[in-house]
């Protein structure tokens, strides 16, 4: 353990206690950001709101979209071959190169399927579609809906892609296979619904024909292989398995989780299942895992639209597990939290319907005020460090770091491999509760990141003697040592090893 010497540490520690606490650091996160410009144009602007790139579209469309780590653009997009029409219709994806040609179309709509709002691409190459399939009234009531009207229950879809219009269906999962209601004993899915948080009472909502669930947003969670959801009528978030096959998502039993199809977890309006509790959620969208390599990793993000108050809230909640990493549930009761983990909310913030947020390496907060046409970044405190006004109303909105793989077109951000070794200062400095480490790699090797406090004590170690490739990489500390305890305000130092390159770096934690 390396020490230091002590008119060193009298000296930082004199540099620590002339760090005013109550001094705000927050600043934007580094990079550039993405939103859908119009129906037919994309745009990726910087933090001083200047177009860099653009991309149009031969079809209208664009309620979300992605850059990929190869520099590609996907979307969703309007189909013409269809008479099934709700808020959030498309029908198609669309992939396109960094240039702007047009490499993939594929459709999935038809007169008694649609995919609408949301996509979700997958670490695999593939991509997630919400879609709506029609039951007729004669179906629904078969199922046990308490009146004749005809749905579209909504269902996921997982595509592979090939050639240029093709893909085949790798995995599908449907809301109709786990539904329950206790209005009819002599119809399909009777039961106690009390007794079944893990089912959709068909007979919940208020639409109750057509589009009576309206899933909006959909998100991939790779470690945990869990799909997580929003529906703006049913005012809740859940949680599906992914591991399972299409046939165990069909049923109630296999999957990593033992439960096939059925809902893992749920969260936002407890009357849904008949459990006790307050409703959080009074119209959702944009369900979000956050990353795990970020602040909050695991846990999700929703945009609590909060229709008729004039105030909505971005809200991130913690799901609670059990050792085994099963979600936590008492019969009879709500699933918990008992209250999000953290709110956003401001005066005049508030989006009657649409709505987005995503969670950023530094801790801030991406909002899109959708109909106010505001997009925002706010810090773990509420502080506004960056805001946009579109023009548009923009449902999705992504920041992707300078560092990320996809930039690779924009002028400055050549991902090409690095000529030495590196450990950069991190970012933001002074910090809390949250920085950067930014470190560059000329070669593969063992790397070791630890924290030190100012008497050379390791505190936390953030990469320990991992093997990584060649190029550009980031680690994160949340201001916790190794046991997960918040550590006191004052300076510290992080050293980089990695072969016979070593070096320490300091960096300000405040309070």
């Amino acid at each position: 353990m390396k020490k230091y010497p002590v008119s060193f540490l009298l000296l930082v520690a004199l540099i620590a206690s002339l760090v005013d606490s109550s001094i705000s650091y927050s600043q934007p996160y580094p990079g550039y950001t993405l939103y859908t410009a119009s129906g037919t144009r994309t745009n990726l602007i910087d933090l001083q709101n200047n177009v860099v790139k653009f991309w149009t579209h031969t079809r209208s469309g664009g309620y979300s979209v992605y850059l990929l780590r190869n520099g590609d653009l996907i979307r969703p997009a309007l189909s013409s071959n269809s008479n099934i029409n709700g808020g959030g219709a498309a029908g198609l994806v669309q992939k396109y190169s960094w240039n702007g040609a047009l490499l993939w179309e594929y459709t999935y709509s038809s007169n008694t399927i649609r995919s609408h709002h949301d996509i979700c691409p997958m670490p695999n190459g593939n991509v997630l579609l919400i879609a709506w399939e029609v039951k007729t009234a004669a179906d629904a009531v078969a199922a046990g809906l308490n009146h004749s009207a005809v749905i579209w229950p909504d269902h996921i879809v997982e595509i592979q892609p090939s050639g240029t219009n093709g893909g085949t269906i790798v995995w599908k999962w449907h809301f109709w296979d786990h539904l329950i209601q206790d209005h009819d004993p002599t119809k399909a899915n009777y039961g106690v619904v009390a007794n079944h948080p893990e089912l959709l009472d068909i007979n919940v909502g208020s639409a109750g024909s057509g589009d009576w669930m309206h899933i909006n947003g959909i998100s991939y969670n790779e470690a945990l292989d869990q799909i997580v959801i929003s529906s703006h009528e049913l005012d809740e978030v859940y949680i599906i398995d992914h591991s399972t096959t299409t046939a165990e998502a069909a049923g109630h039993t296999g999957g990593r989780y033992g439960k096939g199809g059925d809902i893992l977890y749920r969260w936002g309006r407890p009357s849904n299942y008949r459990a006790p509790g307050s409703q959080v959620f009074n119209v959702v969208h944009s369900s979000s895992w956050v990353p795990d390599s970020v602040p909050g990793g695991g846990h999700i993000l929703a945009f609590n639209n909060r229709e008729g108050t004039n105030a909505s809230h971005v809200v991130e909640i913690v799901p609670p597990t059990d050792s085994a990493g099963f979600y936590s549930y008492t019969p009879g009761t709500a699933y918990g939290p008992a209250a999000p983990y953290w709110t956003y909310a401001a005066s005049g913030f508030y989006s009657t319907h649409l709505g987005g947020c995503q969670r950023l390496p530094n801790g801030n907060t991406m909002l899109a005020e959708s109909t106010d046409r505001k997009l925002w970044e706010v810090d773990s405190s509420g502080t506004v460090v960056w805001n946009y006004s579109p023009g548009v109303e923009v449902v999705r909105v992504l920041r992707y770091g300078f560092d990320y793989p996809g930039l690779v077109g924009v002028a400055g951000n050549e991902s090409e491999v690095p000529d030495n070794f590196e450990l950069s200062q991190n970012y933001p400095n002074p910090f809390n509760p949250t920085t950067r480490i930014d470190y560059s790699l000329p070669k593969s090797g063992n790397v070791t990141i630890k924290v030190y406090d100012i008497l050379g004590n390791e505190v936390r170690t953030l990469v320990n003697n991992v093997k990584q490739d060649a190029g550009r990489h980031t680690a994160l500390w949340d201001a916790k040592d190794n046991n997960k305890t918040v550590v006191s305000s004052g300076v510290y130092f992080y050293k980089m090893i990695t072969g016979d390159f070593s070096k320490t770096m300091r960096m300000i934690l405040t309070k």
